[in-house]
């Protein structure tokens, strides 16, 4: 038997090989890397010696020289091959939440525009896309998709889930994973496991305190069905605490839960240095081997980015504080990961890039899940703006193409330079990269002579802070553009902002610009010169938002970009008011990660239109919205706010005393509704819903019938999408008002009637009682089917009979068929 036999089984071929490694291959594959520069072949013996297990190849380690940065993986796989012992080949992994992560590669809405799409197929076919890019460079790892749910505006990474419900999120991240993964083809990781986007005040990595009950029934959900019906190949942890513990070093949520509860039998892969925060932020471990242990046992199997722990396992193994089998154990999930990626086969890359990001049928795909992204909030007839008009375009995104790139993107991840150093002062990000330094790269600065016992002096952190700016530096002088300009002209010359999308559209004449504004800064003069645009015209089109970026001195939201402002920022409040002020009708158009809460804006705009964060097409695809080219037909994938005084506000809370569908009782009578309720969205035309057939019971373990029609009522053909909600209206715990059970987005043309059949799984309603046993409740549900969750236009109800039943495993979607 040999493990170099295809023809043998995954687990056979694993076991021969694990049986002749030795304790520091071993290791080595539960560990990551960064690649230096230069990589010679002095470079590669001391980082390879006894092989890898994964390696780090984001934007950051690209050149953007596409020959260049495959050539130098295949590079490695050429050493690993040839040098050492086994052959094994290394794990290469990017991220792909709004397409590869790879200078030129096509990119696409971020999750929660996507999400806002409520078309699962739409996020499959863009994960395929993006398997194939990846493929073409020999990445065969992506560490994608976020499942965690966006409850808060506050927090800097909410535009990077699909939104707050659970079903949505399981549906559009289980429908994106198999898209990426494909044939086993390419790893997706689910992350950050679990609730991550639960930290108190919205805080990056903080602490997150949540019930049993809500972690299994809410935010295990999404994962459970990417792991049940995704086969997602990989999860990651999330930085936080979780009830006072370190997820990281957590054996009940990484193995009870995980792993033995949601039936996760692949490896674990920390967020980047994750595992040494509970010996230097935490305080849970006393040393980096300490944390090595814990993690390990706790069901971590890989060390990412850095193996600054893990690399202490095998002195932990000789010193007998941890058994080697479990070393095994961790080893064998990165292998058998390996063998069913094929990469022992080929690591080589599949694919020509250059052809498969210039085929037309993915740019298109681009610019229509862009299109489709767009939710039209407000309109009071403005839209679609009239032919011939004169428009004064005003704001700060309005020219401006990186707002539409999130932090996670290709544009978003463009190396920070001495510049952005020198603007930045000690921000957000000077901060991070110290943080970065002085716990992954501890050895490094060692090394250098900088060390120190609890924390860094006052002049070590601008010793380091002076190293960092010196790899920046060293880093940029490798790569073949310099800076975020040159990158866009580069890689993405055909992405339009507003304005030369809108000046293509109608006549150049008829558009008067003026910024008013920077995102974050006013300009001298620049609200009296957009007051004098909006005078001379018919129409005022006001683009503004914010910036996602983990770098950029003007971030407003952002990985470690949290953001108590959950509005606009004052120089562009102060825009739009002098604006109004006017007279003139205003057309509100926001560009940002977050649901920002536009309360004063939505009372004097005639429509608001939220665009997300739409990629490389979104100026085009803004224009063709404003101009009635496409019909909007997005829904809000999250309850969007009047003031961050509302949160948490959302469709599912549980039922007040005051009435079962009462959001909330504040003196503040305007604050008891959101500004705009989860699932809204407009058209340009309109629909009815009629003929709601519900089976009236079945018992417990059954299927429900339920069958409803949609009838476009307008004048222009649309895209509706119609959502059925439930409520449980006894039982022995209480239930949420209402639950989002089942959505589809249709497409009628002006009169056309469609049938909705939904068949639902009673299996699906299941939750875990008050002895924590999943089990499907009997008792009487209420159905409602409508337009979003407070626009609801049919009613019915169902009951299930019979005994309580106990299931081991619920159902996550029903089956839709349309007639």
């Amino acid at each position: 038997m040999d493990y170099r036999n295809p023809a043998l089984t995954v687990p056979q071929r694993v076991e021969d090989l694990i049986a002749r490694m030795n304790l520091r291959e071993k290791v080595a594959q539960l560990c990551c890397c960064t690649l230096p520069h230069p990589l010679d072949d002095a470079a590669l013996d001391k980082l390879l010696r006894y092989g890898m297990g994964t390696v780090s190849y984001l934007n950051s380690a690209l050149s953007g020289d596409q020959q260049q940065d495959v050539d130098t993986l295949q590079q490695v796989q050429a050493y690993l091959r040839e040098h050492t012992r086994w052959g094994i080949p290394v794990l290469v992994h990017s991220e792909a939440i709004a397409g590869a992560q790879i200078p030129g590669a096509t990119t696409f809405p971020q999750s929660l525009g996507i999400a806002a799409t409520w078309q699962p197929d739409l996020a499959r076919d863009i994960g395929s896309a993006v398997r194939a890019q990846l493929k073409s460079y020999g990445i065969y790892g992506a560490h994608s998709p976020l499942l965690d749910l966006g409850r808060d505006p506050r927090w800097g990474r909410v535009g990077e889930t699909y939104g707050e419900a659970p079903l949505l999120t399981a549906r559009m991240a289980t429908a994106f994973i198999q898209g990426l993964q494909g044939r086993q083809e390419v790893m997706a990781t689910a992350k950050h496991f679990l609730a991550y986007g639960n930290a108190l005040g919205g805080r990056n990595g903080g602490q997150a305190d949540c019930s049993e009950r809500t972690l299994l029934d809410e935010y295990c959900l999404p994962f459970e069905a990417a792991i049940q019906e995704g086969g997602v190949m990989a999860v990651m942890n999330c930085y936080g605490t979780l009830n006072g513990e370190p997820v990281v070093t957590s054996h009940h949520l990484l193995t009870e839960i995980l792993r033995d509860k949601l039936g996760f039998a692949g490896p674990v892969v920390s967020d980047y240095g994750s595992i040494e925060r509970t010996c230097n932020r935490f305080g849970t471990a006393v040393s980096e081997m300490d944390a090595a242990v814990q993690a390990l046992r706790a069901g971590m199997d890989v060390d990412q980015p850095s193996g600054t722990c893990f690399s202490h396992l095998v002195q932990a193994v000789e010193e007998g504080l941890v058994e080697e089998s479990a070393v095994d154990q961790a080893v064998r999930r990165v292998l058998t990961l390996k063998f069913t990626l094929g990469l022992f086969e080929n690591s080589a890359p599949q694919g020509d890039f250059a052809a498969l990001t210039a085929d037309p049928a993915v740019q298109q795909l681009s610019r229509i899940s862009a299109e489709k992204s767009m939710v039209l909030a407000k309109n009071d007839g403005i839209l679609p703006l009239s032919g011939g008009c004169r428009i004064a375009l005003v704001g700060p995104s309005a020219d401006a193409k990186v707002v539409f790139f999130g932090g996670y993107s290709s544009v978003g991840t463009v190396n920070a330079t001495s510049l952005d150093f020198n603007r930045s002062e000690f921000d957000q990000f000077r901060r991070m990269m110290l943080s970065i330094y002085t716990t992954q790269r501890r050895e490094e600065l060692r090394e250098k002579g900088i060390v120190w016992e609890d924390a860094p002096t006052p002049a070590q952190e601008e010793q380091i802070l002076a190293i960092v700016k010196e790899n920046f530096a060293r880093q940029d002088s490798y790569k073949v553009y310099h800076g975020q300009e040159e990158f866009m002209d580069r890689f993405y010359p055909g992405c339009k902002t507003v304005r030369q999308a809108l000046e293509e559209a109608v006549e150049k004449d008829h558009v008067l610009y003026a910024p008013g504004c920077e995102i974050k800064r006013p300009l001298e003069g620049g609200i009296e010169a957009a007051v004098a645009a909006a005078r001379q015209a018919d129409v005022v089109v006001a683009v503004v938002g914010g910036q996602e970026s983990m770098r950029s001195a003007d971030a407003t939201c952002g990985e470690n970009k949290d953001n108590a402002n959950i509005g606009l920022e004052e120089p562009q409040r102060a825009l739009l008011r002098a604006l109004f002020a006017v007279g003139k009708p205003v057309v509100t158009v926001l560009v940002d990660g977050r649901p920002l809460a536009l309360t004063e804006e939505d009372a004097h705009s005639a429509a608001v239109l939220y665009g997300w964060l739409p990629g490389e097409q979104g100026g085009q695809a803004i224009v063709n919205v404003l101009l009635g080219k496409v019909n909007p037909g997005g829904k809000m994938p999250v309850t969007v706010l009047r003031h961050a005084g509302q949160i948490p506000l959302r469709h599912d809370l549980q039922p007040l005393f005051e009435s079962r569908t009462a959001m909330a009782e504040y003196l503040d009578r305007p604050s008891n509704q959101p500004l705009y309720p989860f699932g809204h969205g407009l058209s340009y035309t309109s629909f009815a819903y009629s003929s709601l057939q519900v089976t009236p019971e079945t018992p417990c373990g059954g299927n429900i019938q339920i069958r409803f029609q949609v009838k476009n009522t307008g004048a222009a053909a649309g895209d509706e999408v119609a959502q059925l909600y439930w409520h449980d209206c006894q039982g022995t715990l209480v239930r949420p008002m209402r639950q989002l059970g089942a959505f589809v987005r249709l497409t009628l043309q002006p009169g056309e009637e469609r049938t909705v059949q939904v068949v639902l799984d009673s299996h699906q309603l299941a939750y875990h009682g008050a002895d924590m046993q999943l089990a499907i409740q009997p008792g009487r549900r209420e159905v409602m089917v409508g337009s979003s969750a407070a626009d609801i236009r049919l009613e019915g109800s169902f009951t299930l009979t019979g005994p309580r039943l106990v299931v081991e495993r619920r159902t996550f979607h029903p089956q839709i068929t349309l007639f």
